[in-house]
């Protein structure tokens, strides 16, 4: 009974949470070096990720949070470090807009894809779904202002030393 009401309200029985929280924690530790367990809690992680395209040089410190409804709802991402990005809203935390953290979940994906989709994101901004409307215009509009805002944003808040000061 009690495992047909928590199926119903979206948990995981316990031993297969704790199962799949355990391989979350193997895969980050594999394959996302600059991620790593906050004070050895499994259900949160904290990262940096490395800026490419034209967020080359750009360090962004982002949290991630596995809630007690894992998989079965997508985790909560902490973007802490400003950008100016159309896809991403120009405050400290960001919010963001990517599908994989919304309507693209599906319970089969892990903390990895989350983190991979965050760098797809960074290297192919889309200015025709933006949550920072005016960046989406200069990056379709005048381009050259969107990529001196970029690099000025990096400057004021994505150098390794900001970053680490807040991390």
């Amino acid at each position: 009974m009690q495992r047909e009401v928590q199926e119903q309200i979206g948990f995981m029985p316990e031993p297969l949470w704790f199962k799949r929280i355990a391989l979350e924690y193997q895969l980050i530790r594999n394959y996302e070096p600059t991620f790593d367990a906050v004070d050895g809690d499994l259900t949160h992680y904290r990262g940096v990720i490395v800026g490419t395209g034209y967020y080359e040089g750009g360090f962004f410190l982002v949290e991630i949070f596995l809630d007690r409804t894992f998989p079965y709802t997508p985790p909560r991402v902490v973007w802490h470090t400003r950008i100016w990005h159309p896809n991403f809203t120009d405050e400290s935390p960001a919010r963001i807009c990517e599908s994989i953290l919304t309507k693209d979940w599906h319970p089969n994906t892990n903390v990895i894809a989350v983190i991979e989709a965050l760098k797809n994101l960074l290297s192919n901004p889309n200015p025709d779904d933006p949550l920072n409307a005016w960046a989406a215009y200069e990056m379709k509009n005048s381009f050259h202002t969107f990529i001196a805002r970029v690099r000025q944003y990096i400057e004021l808040y994505a150098s390794p030393e900001k970053v680490l000061r807040q991390g």
